[in-house]
């Protein structure tokens, strides 16, 4: 279990570092002051790079716990793991927003009682994280497996890449 920590917590960081930071920095020097949007193609280009990025990120971490472990399940919580770290990392700074601005809670919705916004927040936080986390948990199996049977079949023939 701890390489499961130990890889969702790299590729967590390191997408972090080069998906989130180091892709809207490109995108700041390369094409200054564009809004993401249709009419400016770069800028959009490199926001989906990020996105397909994470996707890829998920799958790797769970490639790297599997062939670790052995166990392809394990792969899945490593894409959660990364996931995690990711958010939380991304909670704290994100380029162009205030230090840790996503921490900063908004007041009642105008008509709405405190009770009833804070029952929407929850509701909307709680089904977006199942199913964010739904999606990394299966990028990371997805990867997970054929680290797996890698290892499996490196054991099998008696090579060893580490111990």
């Amino acid at each position: 279990m701890r390489d499961v920590f130990k890889w969702g917590g790299l590729v967590g960081a390191a997408t972090y570092l080069l998906g989130t930071v180091g892709l809207t920095l490109l995108g700041r020097v390369l094409f200054p002051g564009q809004p993401v949007d249709v009419n400016h193609p770069g800028v959009l280009t490199i926001s989906c790079l990020g996105i397909f990025g994470l996707l890829f990120a998920f799958s790797a971490a769970g490639y790297f716990a599997g062939r670790d472990t052995l166990r392809d399940g394990y792969g899945a919580v490593a894409g959660m793991v990364a996931l995690a770290v990711y958010y939380l990392l991304s909670l704290l700074y994100a380029p162009g927003a205030k230090f840790a601005a996503a921490l900063s809670a908004g007041g009642a919705a105008p008509g709405k009682s405190a009770v009833e916004s804070a029952f929407a927040r929850a509701v909307a936080f709680v089904s977006a994280a199942l199913i964010v986390f739904g999606i990394a948990a299966l990028m990371g199996w997805l990867g997970g497996r054929p680290g797996a049977n890698n290892a499996r079949k490196r054991l099998g023939a008696g090579i060893h890449s580490h111990d």
